[in-house]
């Protein structure tokens, strides 16, 4: 989101309320240049993807874990050629796996998200091999947005999170930070 112009307040609150994911601790190493996809719906109808990434910063006071944010809105169709896009700029490695990871029909085995209910994963963070988790979530977000046959829907989902308290729908943690939730082993 490179400029706000043209955005009501409602929206800009919304977009800045739900484009960083939660948690404590991005100052930590392990986390530096780590990057994070994290999808949210407006009130009008449209949708916003945001990259967030760790960058070196420190603040005033020398803490580290700034994130800096990059927020797209788009219409419905602009929204599934984003995540298409995306899929297809990954590195052949992640695209053989994501192949592998998707079972005999082509289908994520993400369970699905329905309702209210939310669904945590988790996977050993390794900044290497992370992208391949992102991956399986825009794969499985793109799967449950494009389905015609049983009606698709909009998942909202967050690629690495530190918290799962008040996040996405569908969400990702470090083995480590799963703990006190009954989380999904990717």
């Amino acid at each position: 989101m490179g400029s706000t112009t043209g955005f009501n307040d409602d929206t800009l609150k919304t977009v800045w309320r739900n484009a960083m994911p939660k948690g404590q601790g991005w100052g930590v190493e392990i986390y530096r240049g780590a990057r994070t996809l994290k999808a949210f719906s407006l009130a009008d109808g449209r949708f916003a993807l945001s990259e967030v990434v760790v960058t070196e910063q420190q603040d005033e006071s020398g803490r580290t874990g700034i994130r800096s944010a990059r927020v797209d809105v788009m219409q419905p169709g602009e929204y599934a050629e984003s995540l298409v896009r995306r899929l297809s700029a990954y590195e052949e490695w992640v695209q053989a796996e994501i192949q592998r990871g998707t079972g005999l029909f082509g289908r994520s085995r993400i369970p699905e998200v329905n309702g209210d209910e939310q669904v945590v994963l988790c996977h050993p963070y390794d900044s290497q091999r992370w992208e391949w988790v992102e991956a399986l979530v825009l794969n499985a977000a793109r799967q449950a947005f494009v389905r015609r046959w049983r009606g698709g829907h909009f998942v909202a989902f967050t690629t690495l999170a530190l918290d799962w308290r008040g996040e996405s729908a569908l969400v990702v943690l470090p083995a480590d930070r799963a703990g006190g939730v009954r989380a999904i082993t990717l």
